[in-house]
């Protein structure tokens, strides 16, 4: 008989440890995402381009945060305020982390896009946000280089949200629309996990 209670106690102290171990790789080590994960993270394409403020600015000068980037233009009335809102509030629901987190807004429409469009246009949403614009030649590279397709004077552009980690590793994209809430939980497992 103690033999039999001794047998079961061990069974349900490895069914236990079975369980721990599972639960500790989902959520620890292969944590499950929102967000269209980069199997292979790769190093995000650099760019110099001019902000808000009509000062240079590189990617590559962000490093050390998490970058959510999205490609636009400040005349848009859809997706575009829609998107910004939406990752504004997602680094707005991060509290005291939210100085971890840097969203850049990379014009489509250079004709329009002045650094003053930018800033009024990014003044609605959160004024920590990076809006850059260039030359048309200046934005092409740019938007080959994440694969962005735009058209018609910037105003037909794809409509995704890459983030990069804080070594400038594209980690994942989001396809529009996406709830703040998805971005805020992705962005805490991997703050959590860094």
């Amino acid at each position: 008989m103690k033999k039999h209670i001794f047998w079961i106690g061990v069974g349900i102290l490895a069914g236990a440890v079975l369980i721990g171990a599972i639960v500790f790789y989902r959520i620890i080590l292969k944590p499950s995402f929102y967000g269209s994960v980069i199997g292979s993270p790769i190093q995000a394409p650099d760019f110099t381009l001019t902000d808000q403020k009509n000062e240079s600015v590189s990617l590559s000068e962000l490093k050390g945060k998490y970058v959510l980037m999205f490609f636009g233009f400040t005349n848009c009335d859809d997706e575009c305020p829609a998107t910004m809102a939406i990752l504004a509030e997602a680094r707005r629901q991060l509290g005291g982390s939210a100085q971890k987190i840097q969203i850049v807004f990379v014009s489509t429409d250079p004709d329009r896009d002045t650094p003053t469009a930018m800033a009024e246009f990014i003044d609605r949403f959160d004024s920590s946000i990076v809006g850059v614009t260039g030359t048309k030649a200046e934005l092409e590279p740019v938007w080959a280089s994440y694969g962005v397709t735009v058209e018609d004077g910037g105003e037909t552009h794809s409509t995704y949200i890459y983030l990069i980690d804080p070594e400038g590793k594209l980690r994942l994209t989001y396809a529009y629309p996406v709830p703040s809430i998805n971005i805020t939980a992705d962005l805490k497992t991997l703050l959590r996990n860094n």
